[in-house]
């Protein structure tokens, strides 16, 4: 299977339900929450659309493929080919993706007023209601992230900001960060950034990395403040209506 550094590992930190490595596709579905648990990955050598489309139609699911770029270890000859490949059945490209990468030698210090717990208590998902994040995405969320081997789960003293950590091999992976719109602006995602990592490096982590909308320009300025800087990212491709 031929399959990028980040593709794999991002895979891992946010595992879907079913997995299926068949007909040149890595396919993950996960009830339809978030496209990252429901989009495939092709791993050569010749991906088979239709095998793919197949797959998640028949569980009530939009086809959809992550088109890495600047990924180490990926086959980006492959990509290219899938990607015209689609790009001729009419697929549309949406939701341009930034991974982010920065080095975490040293243990940040660890702000006060944050908690950083193996479990979301009340905080965490008071932030979830004030972003208008629906119950079943919150409940798809918690049920994704709670399969990773070792995650943490971060709010401030006043729940109106939160954040969680995977961690493993080295590395840690930032998920699911959020503030309260009235308390933008005010650092509240920098102090959870900062728990987050330091919590991550007691746990082993030396790197860490995150994803973000490439167009949310406010995000990538606040994340690039806290030491991390652009190393490739991905587009889905989705299936015409």
């Amino acid at each position: 299977m031929t399959i990028g550094t980040w593709a794999a590992r991002l895979a891992e930190d946010w595992p879907a339900d079913e997995v299926e490595v068949r007909d040149g596709w890595r396919l993950g579905a996960d009830g339809g929450v978030t496209r990252r648990a429901n989009s495939a990955l092709p791993v050569g050598p010749e991906p088979r659309i239709e095998a793919m489309e197949e797959f998640y139609r028949e569980r009530g699911i939009t086809p959809c493929i992550q088109a890495w770029s600047g990924d180490p270890g990926a086959d980006d000859a492959l990509i290219a080919r899938v990607d015209a490949e689609l790009d001729a059945r009419g697929y549309r490209a949406e939701q341009s993706t930034l991974l982010m990468t920065r080095r975490l030698d040293a243990r940040p210090a660890p702000p006060e007023g944050v908690d950083v717990l193996p479990d979301p208590d009340e905080r965490w998902h008071a932030v979830a209601d004030s972003v208008g994040e629906s119950s079943t995405r919150a409940q798809g969320v918690l049920r994704i992230l709670g399969r990773a081997p070792v995650v943490g789960y971060a709010a401030d003293a006043d729940g109106v900001a939160r954040g969680s950590v995977t961690v493993g091999g080295g590395r840690c992976g930032i998920f699911t960060m959020a503030t309260a719109p009235a308390e933008r602006g005010r650092g509240r995602a920098g102090r959870i950034m900062g728990a987050l990592l330091a919590w991550a490096h007691a746990k082993g982590a030396r790197e860490a990395y995150l994803v973000v909308e490439a167009d949310n320009a406010a995000a990538v300025r606040a994340y690039e403040r806290a030491g991390f800087t652009g190393a490739g990212g991905y587009r889905y491709r989705v299936a015409p209506d």
